[in-house]
């Protein structure tokens, strides 16, 4: 796993800015619902793709960019993340949803966000994400994680 920081380091802060926001993408994607059919009521399910941004992205997503490299994205209830990779910390900062994409704006002095779109999702709950730049990643969210860091 040292191979994969040292290939995100030798990338830039972009590569592991856009494993981030594949990561929030990916919780974006699998709240995705359709509203309930006439006479049904509305399932938790629908209630947390209505819910505020900072509930709905809460969660841990793996995260395989296009040439194999995992890491792991962690994105607590306030909106910040974490992205480890080979067990140590790469990178950390803020996540916001805008109406189409879910922008990661790293903590690192200088950094500028970068945003995501999420493709549909997978018959596994998986999604492909692409950020501003046409990079891809694909997101998958863990359903037994809990936010928090």
């Amino acid at each position: 796993m040292n191979g994969i920081v040292r290939a995100l380091n030798e990338r830039g802060t972009t590569v592991k800015k856009l494993i981030l926001i594949a990561g929030c993408i990916a919780l974006a994607a699998c709240s995705k619902s359709e509203a309930p059919k006439e006479g049904e009521t509305a399932t938790t399910e629908t209630a947390a793709a209505e819910a505020p941004a900072e509930e709905v992205l809460a969660g841990t997503y793996d995260v395989t960019a296009a040439d194999g490299a995992k890491t792991t994205v962690t994105i607590d209830a306030a909106n910040n993340y974490t992205v480890m990779a080979d067990g140590k910390e790469a990178e950390r900062g803020t996540v916001a949803m805008t109406k189409d994409q879910t922008c990661f704006n790293a903590a690192a002095e200088g950094s500028a966000p970068v945003c995501w779109t999420d493709g549909e999702p997978a018959a596994d709950g998986s999604y492909v994400a692409t950020n501003d730049d046409g990079e891809k990643v694909t997101v998958m969210k863990r359903k037994d994680a809990a936010a928090g860091m």
